[in-house]
């Protein structure tokens, strides 16, 4: 009976036996005279015999090259088709979604944007075979709606902080979601090796690991206040992408044994956190004039779709980066495919 199995189960069911890149992929498993067959992307093989990695030919390379920039330009396109249904009762394009002039017609349009871009992540995650490739895709497709859109300066002037930290939330539990979704589909990152005394891999979700994912998140903050200094759209969201990837940095070295689809979201729910702080601080009437003088905090200037873009397109890099200090089972440093 074919069975597909969840992201528990097919983190459960990865082993090591061959080293750096002898992962065993399990989505289907058969049963034939008491042997377990199993189905991965590689082909048919016995239970316990994983095929060897593989070095990609220059033709392949070139394919996956494709793949990607061709889900990048995908993704951003899905996105900029809804951009004329986020115009804010200001006239200008953004920069939240529920402050947008027509709130339901900018829920439905950026949902079924979302839905779409999905699909093309996880596809390019898959044929990759590569859950960061993927998100990296959404990222910048994401990243793309958030550069053309205005800045906190609408919502200083004429919004509410209290609706941003509130999108902010909504943000976080769509890219958690995104996230789970992408290594369901696209499989966990191969660089996650199990305990070596168990040979078990940490719970994604309710180990100690997941903790250290979502507090991770925080090291984003002091990295987006260094950076992030105007409200030029790039320079906000590339301070919340150069943050994130320091979050993803800490959460993979600190966290090496588990599946990091947390760590994904946790620098947009610390710059939510960050946000309610500074709702209860800043009086909303003294945000325009704080603005003007320039004493606006610059840890406020990234919008909730800033800090999605910018965890999505940062953290798989930090993980790479992580994994560079990582030893690992073939006693070399040096960083592993995402």
């Amino acid at each position: 009976m074919c069975q597909i199995t969840s992201l528990d189960t097919l983190q459960s069911n990865w082993r090591h036996p061959l080293g750096v890149h002898g992962y065993r992929r399990i989505w289907k498993r058969f049963r034939f005279g008491g042997a377990n067959w199993t189905w991965s992307t590689w082909g048919l093989y016995l239970d316990g015999d994983p095929p060897s990695y593989v070095e990609p030919t220059p033709l392949q390379a070139t394919a996956n090259w494709l793949i990607f920039l061709s889900g990048c330009v995908l993704s951003g396109l899905a996105f900029l088709m809804i951009e004329p249904f986020l115009i804010s009762s200001t006239g200008s394009f953004g920069p939240t979604i529920l402050q947008s002039a027509h709130p339901a017609a900018a829920i439905f349009s950026m949902g079924l944007a979302l839905l779409v871009v999905f699909v093309i992540s996880a596809g390019a995650g898959r044929l990759l075979k590569s859950p960061s490739k993927g998100l990296v895709v959404f990222g910048i497709g994401l990243g793309w709606l958030a550069w053309r859109l205005e800045g906190i300066e609408v919502i200083a002037f004429s919004g509410s902080m209290s609706t941003v930290a509130i999108e902010g939330l909504v943000w976080t539990l769509i890219v958690l979601l995104a996230s789970y979704g992408i290594y369901l589909f696209s499989g966990p990152l191969a660089s996650v090796h199990p305990r070596e005394a168990t040979n078990v891999l940490d719970h994604w979700a309710t180990s100690r690991a997941s903790a250290i994912f979502v507090a991770s998140g925080l090291c984003a903050i002091p990295i987006v206040w260094l950076f992030a200094q105007s409200p030029a759209r790039g320079q906000v969201v590339a301070a919340a992408a150069i943050g994130s990837i320091a979050a993803g940095m800490v959460g993979r070295l600190l966290a090496p044994h588990a599946q990091p689809v947390l760590l994904m979201m946790s620098p947009i729910l610390a710059g939510t956190l960050v946000q309610w702080t500074m709702v209860f601080w800043l009086p909303q009437s003294e945000l325009g004039t704080m603005f003007m003088q320039g004493d606006f905090p610059h840890v406020l200037l990234p919008v909730p779709i800033d800090w999605a873009a910018g965890s999505l397109m940062g953290v798989p890099w930090g993980i790479y980066f992580g994994n560079m200090f990582l030893q690992h089972d073939d006693g070399s440093q040096s960083p592993q495919t995402a």
